[in-house]
């Protein structure tokens, strides 16, 4: 896991985005998702992974933010998911975040961005609820990892259980 999770943090230097990154507001999620029991090796869809030619095997392991698990494909491909619950959420992440990140929304969450120009890699931080976010990063020789990506993260969200009110 060392290897994509060095790569996940020294690439968000040379992203390509505009201006700083404003806090997405947390508080608007209208259904918002619980991953604080999740585990993150459950959550992507099998059949997303498949298709992006990763194993469907994920290979559990602790990343600094907390709970994560990778998947590696025969070409170089590769996609970790964590969970983040135990800091100050999205907005935490926006803070220290490069100021090549953008804000975004994925499927219907807010999130921040991050991607190299080529497009080989793309990272996003989904804040799912309050204090509670998925960072999902995907390193693929393709161009377009960041629309390959927002597939699976449409998936894994719907995957997960939702947050008690």
């Amino acid at each position: 896991m060392g290897g994509l999770a060095l790569v996940i943090h020294g690439v968000m230097i040379v992203g390509c985005g505009s201006g700083t990154p404003e806090v997405p507001p947390v508080p608007g999620i209208v259904d918002a998702r619980d991953v604080r029991d999740a585990d993150p090796c459950a959550l992507p869809p099998t059949d997303r992974l498949t298709t992006l030619g990763l194993r469907t095997d994920g290979a559990a392991g602790q990343a600094p933010e907390g709970p994560s698990c990778q998947w590696r494909g025969d070409e170089g491909e590769g996609l970790t998911v964590t969970l983040y619950t135990d800091g100050g959420g999205l907005a935490t992440l926006a803070e220290n975040s490069e100021p090549t990140t953008r804000r975004v929304r994925v499927a219907g969450y807010p999130a921040l961005e991050t991607f190299t120009g080529q497009g080989e890699f793309c990272q996003y931080d989904v804040g799912v609820a309050e204090g509670q976010v998925v960072i999902a990063a995907l390193e693929a020789p393709s161009p377009d990892s960041c629309t390959a990506l927002q597939s699976v993260l449409t998936g894994l969200v719907e995957n997960l259980p939702a947050a008690q009110r």
